[in-house]
């Protein structure tokens, strides 16, 4: 009450004394005169009030402008409090445009694509990776409906449903599928999230895959084993009624259907190993020109009675890395030459350093060759170009799987190049930076 009478002070002393002038010069001069003096010092009270009216209403129209000097305690007050709150409003502003701005920039970098729609589905924002998915142009299309980006039936469907609590699946493509999300923020605001499930869904198909071709592989060895074992137990008769016994042929059959399954599981192994990257093993220094002359040689004694086999090796490159995967990469890579060679067929191994430093391994064949659409599913575990070719010559499916996690180790990679009918050329390179040996390097690793 008393800071009210303090501000009111100075308009309250003018009226009073306005009023006591008049009332003096009514009683000295005329009443006329008095009501003269009281209606002009009204007058030029209320011109000063909408003079600070004015003054107030330009202020508020120029948001960069100094609040305005003012000599009347009541307007003065009145500029400062307004003056006060303006400036608590722009920090506040300030503020809110600087998260929105922290949000929006954290929504763009997400990998997702995400979609700020109205309630009527007026597209209001979207990020980058919104706009390829819907095809939305950036601001020029925000306001525009987002049905009008979507010509899918189903998709369309989801959306106008209203049911969220599950995602949509949107498959543009055999290889390409998205997942739909709607998120409602408020009644006027939700947000569609549209995620790429593209890679998971071919993982997913890869386990699949992976789990029905391990059982397919084990189930036709498991089948025999258990057939001459079921023989051994119960006994078979021939059409004379006699007992027929296990014969070297059968044993030799079932410990050719165990080695397979050996094989099979130690691929496996070795392919788990190589996968998540657990080995105790560190990474040595040793000659990879001894390592490809002797896969050479043992590849060349195995098939001696059927191949040819020959090599290019330049000496003394030496490399740090693990032995153990580089030699089971290359051995994967000369059998399967072997194996898709026919008899009398070439295989040819070379290494050498090329002139950017690049160290390369290539083994070359004139076999059956590869067709372009199944190079690229090549490392694909269990993948075959001839299933029942790669079975019967003992293969299980993981030889080049392993070869390409043994170079990713190495961060290495496997080129491969193939005709049908002529054959094929698998080329390793190894980075620039897995060093030559010199002569003294040699000398001190010798010694």
């Amino acid at each position: 009450m008393l800071k009210r009478l303090r501000l009111m002070g100075p308009v309250l002393f003018r009226l009073v004394l306005l009023c006591c002038t008049s009332l003096a010069i009514a009683g000295l001069v005329s009443p006329f005169w008095g009501i003269i003096v009281l209606i002009a010092g009204l007058f030029l009270e209320i011109l000063m009030d909408l003079n600070y009216i004015v003054l107030l209403a330009q202020w508020l129209e120029d948001p960069e402008a100094q609040s305005p000097s003012v000599s009347s305690g009541l307007w003065s007050e009145i500029f400062y409090r307004v003056s006060r709150s303006r400036k608590a409003l722009q920090t506040n502003t300030r503020r809110l445009q600087d998260r929105e701005a922290r949000y929006r920039k954290t929504l763009a970098a997400l990998p997702e694509g995400i979609v700020v729609v109205k309630s009527d589905w007026a597209v209001s924002w979207c990020n980058e990776t919104a706009e390829r998915i819907f095809g939305i142009h950036g601001e020029d299309d925000f306001g525009r409906h987002l049905f009008a980006f979507v010509d899918n039936a189903g998709v369309l469907a989801y959306l106008k449903a209203g049911r969220f609590d599950e995602a949509y699946t949107w498959r543009l493509s055999p290889e390409k599928a998205f997942e739909l999300r709607v998120v409602t923020v408020d009644r006027k605001n939700a947000i569609v999230v549209a995620r790429d499930i593209s890679e998971q869904e071919r993982l997913d198909a890869m386990r699949r895959d992976f789990v029905a071709n391990v059982s397919h592989e084990l189930r036709t060895p498991l089948t025999v084993l258990m057939g001459f074992l079921d023989m051994a137990l119960h006994g078979l008769t021939d059409d004379n009624n006699k007992k027929v016994e296990l014969q070297t042929s059968h044993l030799s059959l079932m410990r050719e259907q165990a080695g397979r399954m050996q094989r099979l599981i130690n691929d496996l192994l070795t392919l788990s190993r190589l996968e998540t990257g657990s080995s105790d093993k560190k990474p040595e220094v040793f000659s990879l020109s001894a390592l490809v002359s002797t896969i050479t040689e043992e590849i060349r004694v195995m098939a001696i009675n059927t191949h040819q086999v020959t090599s290019a090796v330049a000496p003394d490159i030496w490399i740090t890395g693990h032995p153990d995967e580089i030699r089971s990469a290359i051995v994967n890579l000369m059998t399967n030459a072997v194996r898709y060679t026919p008899a009398g067929g070439q295989i040819h191994a070379h290494l050498a350093v090329r002139d950017d430093g690049m160290i390369v391994i290539s083994v070359v064949d004139n076999g059956i060759g590869i067709a372009p659409k199944d190079i690229p599913r090549l490392t694909e575990r269990f993948y075959r170009v001839d299933k029942s070719r790669s079975r019967d010559t003992g293969g299980t499916g993981l030889g080049l799987a392993i070869v390409k996690h043994a170079l990713l180790h190495h961060n290495a990679r496997l080129k491969i190049e193939s005709t049908l009918g002529k054959g094929s050329t698998f080329t390793i390179t190894l980075p620039a930076v897995i060093r030559v040996k010199d002569e003294e390097d040699q000398q001190q690793h010798a010694g």
